[in-house]
């Protein structure tokens, strides 16, 4: 299966970056270009790293944060864990505050009644504290969690990869 990269299109919806995506023909009256994001159901793990990536990429740290459980947990590159809804929000508002522009790409989902495991890869690009341009790209694991009302959402993200020990 080829690798999903999420991206948002001209209308703020969370598409598959490099599909035939075509706007409808219909119009929509335009609205404000502020952090309008479509409602998007968590229905699938995929749904989820699409749904947030959509929201990073219109910097709406509220709708970023709402994908993760309460007591999600996210690995950091040197092993140290970020717990907590609060703790996990620091970090991604250090993202949307530095301008990071943040790309998932899902290559593979496995599931098991309320529980799935998801490989791919995360890169990040912005510019330094010296305005230099970066891109920084790691191989991640993610650990999605279903709810009882059928909605999935992250329960442990490890971006940089899991640590070796």
């Amino acid at each position: 299966m080829a690798a999903r990269r999420w991206g948002v299109d001209s209308l703020g919806a969370a598409v598959a970056m490099g599909s035939r995506y075509q706007r409808p023909a219909h119009r929509c009256p335009r609205r404000a270009r502020s952090n309008y994001l479509p409602a998007i159901v968590n229905d699938s793990p995929e749904a989820v790293s699409a749904a947030f990536a959509s929201a990073m990429r219109a910097r709406d740290l509220a709708a970023a944060v709402e994908h993760w459980l309460e007591d999600a947990l996210m690995i950091q590159a040197d092993g140290q864990t970020l717990r907590g809804r609060d703790a996990i929000a620091s970090a991604l508002g250090a993202l949307i505050d530095n301008r990071v522009v943040v790309e998932i790409s899902l290559d593979r989902v496995l599931s098991a009644g309320d529980v799935a495991v998801g490989v791919g890869s995360l890169t990040l690009s912005g510019a330094d504290a010296d305005g230099e341009p970066f891109t920084q790209s790691s191989e991640s694991a993610i650990v999605y969690a279903r709810q009882p009302d059928g909605r999935w959402r992250l329960a442990i993200d490890a971006p940089w990869g899991l640590p070796k020990r």
